[in-house]
């Protein structure tokens, strides 16, 4: 090609790549911009989510439902370590809940199914769509102290079912889960003050699973492995079946 052609050439390459840059970082990546998508992919998927909830509730009668909220998403990834992120991992879990279910008169419905952050109205807006039999919220624990290690389940004791009492679904769930993983059993704890609002406010069966410590090496090595989050998902589908007297 000739010389003449070659350099207007070049400076419109050098133009057009100036203005993709420009546009790709201060655009493109600035927060606002940012935060406008990730609103409307949460609200995208919230609002197939419900769609989805009304559709499974209307041609199924399931005898129990369960719904799942796993903590935090978009850009908010809760407690986190170079290369693994409480949202991600909360999200895996309860992904592996629902895909591994296979009993069709159980219902397990979610909160998000994606990298996604619904409002804290939103993931309770799902209590009144599918009016669950039991809510669990999946997270993992941190500690300054590496060492720290196990699994560990919250429940609410201001609130009361005799039929299944929060005290004996977390033990439930927290003995399924050691044993379907081989781990550590850190205990069954009560909420404090600031912890989970959202199973507070549920008024039903509900439990907080934190899913090991994010901060232990072994455990965080763990966390990585599709297979160990479907352990633990199997840990929770089996105390689900013992709460509901199928086990």
């Amino acid at each position: 090609m000739k010389k003449w052609v070659m350099i207007p050439l070049m400076i419109l390459v050098s133009i057009a790549t100036g203005i993709g840059y420009y546009y790709y970082n201060y655009i493109y990546k600035a927060p606002a911009a940012v935060e406008s998508r990730e609103l409307m992919e949460t609200n995208s998927s919230y609002e197939y989510l419900v769609g989805d909830a009304g559709i499974r509730l209307s041609e199924h009668k399931y005898e129990y439902k369960v719904l799942i909220n796993p903590v935090y998403g978009g850009n908010d990834p809760g407690k986190a370590v170079p290369g693994l992120k409480e949202s991600d991992v909360a999200l895996s879990v309860a992904r592996f809940v629902e895909s591994l279910n296979t009993d069709e008169s159980l219902g397990i419905f979610l909160t998000r199914d994606t990298d996604t952050a619904p409002t804290f109205e939103q993931r309770y807006k799902f209590v009144d769509i599918v009016d669950p039999d039991m809510v669990i919220e999946i997270g993992v624990g941190s500690n300054n102290d590496t060492n720290v290690i196990g699994t560990s389940v919250y429940y609410d004791d201001a609130y009361y079912d005799y039929h299944l009492v929060n005290s004996e679904l977390a033990d439930m769930m927290e003995k399924s889960i050691v044993t379907s993983i081989e781990g550590v059993a850190e205990g069954i704890f009560p909420l404090e003050e600031g912890d989970s609002e959202y199973i507070k406010r549920c008024h039903r069966p509900a439990v907080y699973i934190r899913c090991g410590y994010i901060t232990n090496p072994k455990e965080a090595q763990a966390l990585l492995s599709d297979t160990y989050k479907a352990n633990i998902a199997r840990g929770i589908l089996k105390a689900i079946d013992e709460a509901r007297g199928k086990d």
